[in-house]
């Protein structure tokens, strides 16, 4: 199976727009709305202006199956955040693939020390999926986020380079 991440294209807007917008991927989002079409393209726009965003498609076998996007909050420390969604429709096992495509980014080809995520503690699954990749719990931000009716739990994970190339040899 060959995988690989690549910048974002105007071309990848409509097929990102829907996977956004499917309720299983809603679901987990902060913005838990529906994204209109103009929304979409100011926020494309917005992340290409900026020279500390990557916005990245994740391809499996050649098809578009998730988005990745890392902003680097801290150039001296070296530091990121990232989220993530895949597509609906994406093959079994995408998301260990997808992880592994983003952390050799983040750690090899940027050359970043830490790279940060945040998780609605309701989000089981992302959970899991981040301490599979070696990140470690750092934070439960209590009542962190509110989604328009009820607030919630936001757990911060961090992974440090040194963990991800210990491992990425396990």
């Amino acid at each position: 199976m060959l995988t690989k991440i690549r910048p974002i294209r105007r071309e990848d807007l409509s097929s990102v727009l829907s996977w956004r917008n499917h309720p299983d991927v809603r679901q987990y989002m902060y913005t838990q709305q529906e994204i209109a079409w103009e929304e979409h393209l100011a926020w494309f726009e917005s992340v290409c202006a900026r020279d500390n965003s990557h916005v990245m498609i994740f391809e499996n076998d050649g098809i578009p199956s998730g988005v990745l996007n890392i902003d680097i909050v801290s150039k001296s420390d070296k530091r990121a955040e990232w989220g993530f969604y895949l597509s609906p429709m994406a093959a079994k096992g995408s998301g260990p693939l997808l992880g592994s495509q983003a952390c050799e980014f983040v750690f090899e080809s940027l050359g970043l020390h830490k790279l940060c995520g945040e998780v609605l503690a309701y989000n089981h699954r992302s959970i899991k999926f981040h301490e599979r990749l070696g990140f470690k719990q750092e934070a439960i931000l209590r009542e962190h986020h509110c989604d328009g009716s009820r607030y919630h739990d936001v757990i911060g994970f961090g992974l440090l380079a040194a963990e991800w190339k210990v491992q990425r040899r396990t």
